[in-house]
């Protein structure tokens, strides 16, 4: 199955056009790769609003960035571009949603280290203008009075291709919300400037959609109307949680097939699916009979054959490693494993 898997070579291709002038997040990712940032000196405890200025002083010309600055310099500032800020100096933390809708944010946390030094995380997302997230990470010397790039830090190397980032406001991990997972994965500071990934991978059925009408997506099985999909569209999706003939999709509810176009549903959010608009085609590419059983074990007594090459089947239910999968073939029912499908309604499987 093709899944939504982004790389971030692929995404570093989705930027601006051409002839716009503002800093845009790729932009500021090479001025970040390269620049030192001075932070500000005022009696007492050097903190968060410190970080939160020294890095929008230095990157202007971008619009959240400015206005980032704005707030800073002038506290209590009313703008209705503005929809949040958060200036939380007792936890090091500081957040902006900016624009009405909450789609341009950015936000910023630090940690201290066992050397004496300040690791200062900066995240920032503009979903308005289909940018990736970009999480960047900055070493505080507190004897210099410089935020350097930590461009070696362990997090870089993960090869994990998240869609979004949550810095902490209280506690110390960053909660990372992948493509295709239903649950988010943590990135757990070791107090010394690392991070280690804790992702749990939930197992699924791949399959696609096999509706002749537009498809209803649930909120819960037999819930309300989340969305609904076109006919004219190839669908591809991962299922999990099997419940009395339905199936939870993951976050991100669908992937077309064409351009990998997603409909999205609410982080931590649930979207449902009847196994009746479900399909998965066999690999039994040399033509034989496809045996199905009455359970997941190849010593279980056999239902019945698939004599059909290819044939399309929904799936009804899996066991708990989704090595098997119970289908559903006419008015044939048994359990086949997971190995022997292939979720691709357009081509063959490898």
């Amino acid at each position: 199955m093709k899944k939504l898997i982004i790389s971030i070579a692929s995404l570093l291709l989705c930027v601006l056009s051409a002839g716009a002038q503002e800093l845009t997040i790729h932009k500021i990712r090479e001025e970040w790769s390269k620049s030192s940032l001075e932070v500000p000196q005022v009696k007492g405890k050097i903190g968060i609003a410190e970080f939160a200025y020294a890095f929008a002083k230095t990157l202007r010309g971008n619009s959240l960035m400015d206005e980032l600055k704005a707030q800073l310099d002038n506290p209590g500032r009313v703008n209705e571009d503005v929809n949040e800020f958060v200036l939380d100096r007792k936890n090091g933390y500081c957040s902006l949603d900016f624009i009405s809708d909450g789609t341009v944010r950015m936000e910023m946390c630090y940690w201290n280290r066992k050397d004496g030094r300040k690791l200062v995380a900066v995240n920032m997302l503009n979903v308005y203008e289909e940018e990736i997230p970009l999480l960047m990470l900055y070493n505080y010397n507190p004897d210099t009075g410089m935020l350097e790039p930590d461009l070696d830090n362990s997090f870089y190397n993960l090869e994990v291709p998240f869609m979004s980032y949550h810095l902490p406001q209280t506690g110390k991990d960053i909660t990372a919300y992948v493509s295709h997972l239903p649950e988010p994965a943590y990135l757990r500071y070791d107090g010394d400037g690392n991070f280690e990934l804790d992702i749990h991978v939930v197992p699924s059925v791949a399959c696609f959609i096999v509706d002749s009408s537009p498809t209803n997506i649930r909120t819960a099985p037999n819930g309300s109307l989340l969305c609904k999909l076109s006919p004219d569209e190839d669908y591809m999706l991962d299922v999990y949680q099997p419940t009395d003939g339905w199936w939870r999709i993951f976050a991100e509810c669908v992937t077309t097939v064409e351009n990998d176009d997603v409909e999205l549903v609410e982080e931590g959010g649930e979207a449902w699916i009847h196994h009746s608009v479900l399909g998965i085609s066999l690999r039994n590419y040399d033509g034989k009979d496809e045996p199905l059983y009455a359970s997941p074990s190849k010593t279980a007594k056999l239902v019945g054959k698939i004599t059909e090459q290819e044939a399309l089947v929904h799936p009804v239910d899996m066991t708990e490693d989704a090595s098997w999968v119970k289908v559903k073939w006419g008015k044939l029912s048994g359990w086949i494993e997971s190995e022997r499908l292939c979720a691709n309604p357009v081509t063959t499987c490898p």
